[in-house]
This record gives structure tokens, C-alpha cells and sequence, in this order.
């Protein structure tokens, strides 16, 4: 695959906004995250379609969203392209996109959650390297998390090769070193993604999964997914993030806890398994770079960064 690194971003820098999975459920969050980034010297400049809505939990519909991702990688006057929020969406228009626009305009695209879809449909297509993680509704609008603020500005404007993430509370199901590409987000956009042409760039990759609000016997099925796939046993190491359970469990049965589900299949994979990082649809979160060579290490609970993000 030929690797595609967007250029680290510049003060004043302008920053185009897309919303290429759900609406905004509080546009004025948008505004508050919007302020935020002007406040630190960047112009902004919101995508035709940011604030559509359609079909209740679309925001816009499939070729409007296409339209935004599509002109704000056309337009050389945005140097960086920010999802607003996740929600659902993102992969009913990956095999509409136009990859030949993205390749030939490389550029710092940030997303999470539902966005894992379309970083992955891209890093497939192109190579590109993207950023999986804080969005300007979500993280940058009220009481803004100097952690999450921190590693967000140091992956966007410095080079992190040959730097170092830890595991908060450093749990090892399976010991060992590996390396590889690093393919992180959301384990149920994964999991969905099975079977596509995409998910070939599972292999030899390190993988890091996180999800929310899911039972814990959705989050034995996607992992039951990603094996049967052949993606779990394809990759060269896995990483675990953070899984927030549901508010409001519905599950009549009783339910293992998350460490019990990923443990056990854990053991069924023959590659080092490395937990928790501050990684998922948490206020204190971790933006990575997806698509860039990493070494993890169980013995330390570290993952280095091999080389440089952007170019």
C-alpha cells in the first residue's frame, strides 16, 4: 500500500467542518466547539450540509454527505477537515465516495465513532493516514479535558515518531511484542465492515477497539464477527480501549463483564492483547493516528509510534 501523510497543521490554518453521519441533536454545542477553535488562531469554515437533517437521524441525505466530504478535499483553501459528531451513517455512502479526490488532496482528517467506517474505507482506497479522535461538538464545546485537548493538538501539528502512549491501567491478556499498522476505532463500525473489501487492511495490523452503550453480549457477537471473518486472527497485535456500558441495560439474562468477553477471546488469538487506554467515547480520550506503523510492548503497556504521522 502507498502511505499518504496530510502535512502536520499550521498556526491560523483553516479548518472545514462536515457532518457526515448524523445531525446535530444541539447545533449551538457545534457553535461552542467552533468558538473553541478560533479561539486557538483557526479560521472555520462549516461544510454546505453541516446542519442538514434527514430522514431523523441523517444529516443530509447519502449525496449531500458525499458532497461535503468530497468539496472540502477538493478546495485547496481548507487544510484540515473535522467531523462535527459521529452517530450512524458513514457506511451507506462508502461505496458511493469518490477515493480519486481524497488520494490527490492528502490533507488532516479528524473523526471517531461512526467516522470509523469512512477512515477506514479511505485508508483502504488510499493510503491515507487520518485521526481518530476528538470532534469539536463532542469534546471541544463545554468543560474541555486538558488531556484529550493535549494529545488532540500534539497528533495534529507535532511529529510523534518515536513517542510513546501508555495504558492507564495496564492489563495483559495475552504477553508479547508485535508491530504493525495501526487500525483503531469503533469495535461495532468494525465488526460491520466484515465481509467488505475493506477490511483487508486488518492484516498484519495492530488493532485497537472501543465501543459504547453496548450489552456485553453484542460486544462477545462483534468479536464472534471479526473471527469468523478471519480480521481477528489476521491481525498482529490488539489493543483495548474503553467500553462504556449502556445506561440503561436491557438484557434479561445475566451478562459477563467486558475484561471476562475479551479475555476469552483473547485466548483464542496467537498475538499479544494489551488493555486499557484511554481510547473510546470517553471525556478523557486519547486522538490517534490511523493508518501509521506502531510497536506495542505488553511488558511495559506501551505503544510507540514508528514514524511520522504527517509528512
Amino acid at each position: 500500500m502507498n502511505i499518504l501523510k496530510p502535512h502536520v497543521l499550521s498556526p491560523g490554518a483553516r479548518i472545514g467542518i462536515i457532518s457526515p453521519a448524523s445531525p446535530q441533536r444541539d447545533p449551538e454545542r457545534l457553535q461552542r466547539g467552533i468558538a473553541y477553535l478560533e479561539s486557538k488562531g483557526y479560521e472555520v469554515k462549516l461544510a454546505t450540509n453541516a446542519l442538514a437533517t434527514y430522514a431523523g437521524y441523517l444529516a443530509g441525505t447519502d449525496q449531500q454527505r458525499i458532497d461535503d466530504i468530497e468539496a472540502m478535499f477538493a478546495d485547496d483553501t481548507i487544510d484540515a477537515i473535522m467531523c462535527a459528531r459521529g452517530g450512524y451513517g458513514t457506511t451507506r455512502i462508502l461505496g458511493q465516495l469518490n477515493y480519486d479526490i481524497i488520494g490527490a488532496n492528502p490533507k488532516p482528517f479528524i473523526g471517531f465513532s461512526d467516522t470509523t467506517a469512512l477512515q477506514t474505507a479511505i485508508f483502504a482506497r488510499t493510503g491515507l493516514i487520518t485521526f481518530s479522535g476528538a470532534m469539536p461538538s463532542v469534546d471541544f464545546a463545554d468543560d474541555i479535558d486538558s488531556f484529550t485537548e493535549g494529545s488532540f493538538w500534539s497528533m495534529l501539528t507535532h511529529d510523534v515518531k518515536n513517542t510513546f502512549i501508555h495504558a492507564d491501567s495496564p492489563t495483559v491478556y495475552q504477553e508479547g511484542t508485535a508491530e504493525g499498522r495501526l487500525i483503531c476505532g469503533n469495535l461495532c463500525l468494525l465488526a460491520t465492515l466484515c465481509g467488505s473489501s475493506y477490511t483487508s487492511i486488518f492484516n498484519d495490523a495492530i488493532l485497537m477497539i472501543e465501543d459504547i452503550g453496548e450489552e456485553p453480549y453484542r460486544i462477545d457477537r462483534y468479536l464472534s464477527q471479526l473471527e469468523l471473518s478471519g480480521a481477528l486472527h489476521s491481525v498482529n497485535g490488539v489493543l483495548i480501549g474503553d467500553f462504556t456500558p449502556p445506561k440503561q441495560p436491557s438484557a434479561s439474562v445475566p451478562q459477563r463483564s467486558y475484561q471476562e468477553i475479551i479475555s476469552d477471546y483473547a485466548s483464542r488469538v496467537q498475538c499479544p492483547v494489551l488493555g486499557t487506554f484511554a481510547y473510546g467515547h470517553i471525556k478523557r480520550k486519547l486522538t490517534l493516528p490511523f493508518g501509521i506503523h506502531v510497536l506495542m510492548n505488553t511488558t511495559d503497556g506501551t505503544v510507540m509510534f514508528g514514524e511520522s504521522q504527517c509528512s
